[in-house]
């Protein structure tokens, strides 16, 4: 038996039926999370001054999470308690676990069919836990219909959204109202629906597939118009699917075909309800950004916390910009589902990007950067899904040390360099490209690998367990013997600690006139440049890039005790040694039972204020776990 093997017969967090990256907590390359953090996406009423929870809350491997309305002196008190929410029943009214081998082959079944679970599962026994729904827009088609009326048609937009049927014994809630499907007639391709709670309540509503989508909501052009303030004016739908079939539970078949419920990028959401056909284990297992709620009390799923503060300081203008994707399985550009395969999305399901560009000159690169740079580490990663997989498969059966490279993070490297590449050629290659550049730090974590690439003097620095902190990435500069180096091979010159003079980094996106060359920047004048070099110097190319976009990659394996990223620009940097930047992250972090936003303004606050960096300063914290706990 492998070392896997043998862990997970000591491990009953093990999920074995879920595949190779759910098997063990030593997995690298690997969906399962380790713990997760959820984000409250509703607020609490206030209590005669009792304190708002903590706006985000960590799962704990290995322990079940409660949530309900048990109090810390109540005899079951819950993980999280909602004292104002008096639509829970009770304590415990949804409990969080990871999926398991002991919750059998059909949990295991209906759980890989949710989206792209991460190994966590939310159960409501009495019927307090719902899951969102998948998301779907409803456009006019242009074309009229049978009756002469113009004709709609929808769209999913979430990767799975077709697994939340309304098959007979459903149940599903929209603001105030709750709905419960009260017969499926499969010859007529019609289904029944209750309203049990809210403004219609008592009502039974017919939905025929022919009138499918069938929209709900408060506005009067609304199929089903409601009147609940909670509800947006197209909130949701009822979409047919015909020549589908339900999956495991969901076997309702109807008119060969099913009826989807599906949310139409409401504000409040449309939740099925975990009762009923959804009650079984593994339909409620969740993936990152999808949401739940008990009671009323709502959550958000995701990989990590974090937090940014972007000041422009002493500076005119602000031209850095921040981007934090949790994972990249979804078009950077509009975060919809374009119908790709499943099995193409799993690398990307695993992989989260965040970044900080400081930009110069305008902040058209830095604008542009936000966008482009994910969009085309998400095509490359398609492009070579096959070489990749075989990778990571390859990185699995091999026994290595973790801090050591493998085959998967060897092909990263490579992906991620000719994604940087792409990215700049793309920016500078139209005539009418401006001369505005950009640094770039960025973090892609794949699994619990992590990859710090950077252009620029803006830094990735990793603080460790216990405040250890690790620069990841080195300040591209002049004042680097091996950039200044690099630059005189290409025919350029450093002064006043500067590229010509000019630009004080050496490698970064955009600067469009510092990529031609030496020879076309300075036209007829670089025969004489030439012709000056001495002949015992190497011979200088005189077309390469005087400004590199090329990144410089670290590479490593984040442990479950590493505590924080660390992205910032130089505003930061220019005024505060790394060290000294995590060690009062980490302070205030602690004081302020994590809230990362608050404290990347307060190191904003002292950056500008307190020590006069007179750049713009921008810093993006990432909270790998909640360290202030333990």
């Amino acid at each position: 038996m492998n070392d896997a093997g043998a862990n997970n017969r000591n491990d009953p967090e093990a999920w074995t039926r879920g595949g190779r990256e759910f098997s063990s907590s030593r997995e690298i390359y690997t969906r399962s999370l380790y713990r997760i953090c959820l984000k409250f996406t509703t607020s609490e009423d206030e209590d005669e001054g009792k304190p708002e929870p903590a706006t985000a809350y960590w799962t704990l491997y290995g322990r079940p999470t409660t949530i309900g309305n048990g109090g810390p002196n109540s005899h079951s008190p819950d993980s999280i308690c909602r004292r104002m929410d008096d639509s829970m029943t009770g304590p415990a009214a949804g409990i969080l676990t990871r999926v398991n081998d002991t919750d059998g082959e059909q949990a295991t079944a209906h759980a890989l069919r949710a989206g792209m679970t991460v190994g966590w599962q939310i159960r409501g026994d009495r019927g307090d836990a719902a899951v969102r729904v998948g998301k779907a827009k409803v456009f006019m088609t242009g074309k009229n219909g049978p009756d002469g009326g113009p004709t709609r048609e929808a769209q999913i937009l979430t990767l799975d959204a077709d697994r939340w049927v309304l098959c007979k014994g459903a149940s599903f809630a929209a603001g105030n109202s709750v709905f419960n499907v009260e017969d499926c007639i499969e010859a007529k391709q019609r289904i029944t629906i209750h309203c049990s709670k809210g403004p219609m309540r008592g009502k039974l509503i017919d939905v025929q597939a022919s009138r499918c989508p069938y929209v709900f909501g408060r506005a009067h052009q609304a199929d089903l118009c409601i009147m609940d303030r909670e509800l947006s004016r197209r909130h949701g739908a009822i979409l047919y699917l015909p020549n589908r079939n339900g999956n495991g539970a969901n076997k309702a078949k109807t008119g060969n075909g099913i009826f989807v419920l599906v949310d139409l990028e409401s504000t409040n959401g449309s939740y099925m309800r975990l009762v009923g056909p959804y009650s079984m284990k593994g339909m409620g297992a969740l993936g990152v950004g999808d949401e739940f709620i008990v009671g009323r009390t709502g959550f958000s799923v995701n990989h990590f916390d974090f937090g940014i503060s972007e000041a422009i300081g002493a500076r005119p203008t602000m031209e850095d910009r921040t981007v934090v994707i949790q994972n990249l399985m979804y078009e950077p550009s509009h975060g919809y589902y374009r119908n790709e395969p499943k099995e193409h999305l799993y690398e990307l399901a695993m992989t989260s990007f965040a970044a900080v560009f400081d930009g110069h000159g305008g902040d058209e690169c830095s604008n542009y950067l936000v966008e482009a740079l994910p969009r085309h580490i998400r095509q490359a990663m398609l492009a070579d899904r096959e070489s990749l997989q075989s990778a990571i498969e390859q990185s699995r059966n091999t026994a290595r040390g973790e801090q050591t490279e493998d085959a998967a993070s060897e092909l990263m490297r490579k992906i991620l360099k000719a994604a940087y590449l792409r990215t700049d050629k793309e920016f500078i290659t139209p005539k009418t490209a401006p001369q505005s550049g950009s640094t770039g730090a960025t973090v892609i974590l794949m699994g619990r690998r992590l990859f710090a690439a950077n252009v620029g003097d803006s830094r990735v620095v990793l603080c460790r367990g216990g405040g250890q902190c690790v620069e990841l990435t080195s300040d591209h500069k002049p004042s680097r013997p091996d950039e200044a180096a690099r630059v005189r091979q290409a025919g350029g010159f450093i002064l006043h600690k500067r590229v010509m003079g000019e630009l004080a980094i050496t490698r970064a996106f955009g600067d469009k006139s510092f990529k031609m060359g030496i020879k076309a920047m300075l036209e007829e004048e670089a025969e004489e440049l030439a012709g000056g070099v001495n002949e015992n110097e190497q011979a200088r190319d005189l077309t390469a890039p005087l400004v590199s976009a090329e990144p410089e990659i670290a590479s490593m394996v984040l442990s479950h005790t590493d505590e924080f990223l660390l992205l910032a620009c130089d505003g930061l940097f220019d005024v505060f040694r790394s060290q000294d930047a995590v060690a009062l992250a980490r302070q205030e972090l602690i004081a302020h039972r994590g809230e990362p936003a608050e404290v990347a303004r307060i190191l904003s606050d002292q950056a500008i204020r307190v020590r006069r960096s007179r750049d713009n300063v921008s810093i993006l914290i990432v909270v790998l776990r909640p360290f202030w706990e333990l």
